[in-house]
């Protein structure tokens, strides 16, 4: 299990980092996951929004250094348990090729997330305001990568039903 705050590869039933002591996120169960409602949506913005209202927040003082950094803990657990989600989707050996593009622009969407992650944690330990900036375009780029991910899936499924005359279930 990654640590979403420092990078370190900690034991896949550790609850706590052993290098810098965040809480680690949990897994998902296979039955919590199927059972979240399947919302496909053009465009994912929330989370991004999100993001610029807190980094805005923390900048007009609003909040303090430990309430984004609560909101960062919280927001990276969640990040974690979706991408655990997604990796543990299971794509047969045969259709691999045909997840290809979509899966890599995804999986770089969240490695920039991830990074924008490990910025915003970087200003929780030394303030550096230049930090909110970097952090939340990595963060953007991150989303750019996740829509485009969806409009790759989009696609592929237009596709698939265009070939096989009807919706695709």
């Amino acid at each position: 299990m990654f640590c979403v705050k420092c990078g370190f590869d900690n034991e896949s039933e550790a609850k706590i980092c052993r290098k810098c002591g965040a809480t680690l996120p949990r897994y998902v169960s296979e039955a919590e996951t199927q059972e979240e409602p399947k919302v496909e949506s053009p465009v994912v913005n929330e989370r991004l929004q999100i993001f610029e209202q807190a980094v805005e927040k923390v900048s007009s003082g609003e909040w303090n250094i430990e309430e984004f950094a609560n909101f960062l803990e919280e927001t990276a657990a969640i990040l974690a348990e979706k991408e655990q989600g997604i990796r543990s989707i299971d794509i047969p050996e045969e259709a691999a090729a045909d997840f290809k593009d979509e899966l890599d622009v995804g999986f770089e969407g969240i490695k920039l997330y991830n990074q924008g992650m490990q910025v915003f944690f970087a200003f929780v330990e030394n303030e550096d305001p230049a930090l909110l900036e970097e952090g939340l375009e990595l963060v953007r780029q991150g989303n750019e990568r996740i829509n485009e991910a969806m409009r790759i899936n989009r696609e592929n499924r237009s596709k698939l039903e265009e070939s096989i005359g009807g919706p695709f279930l």
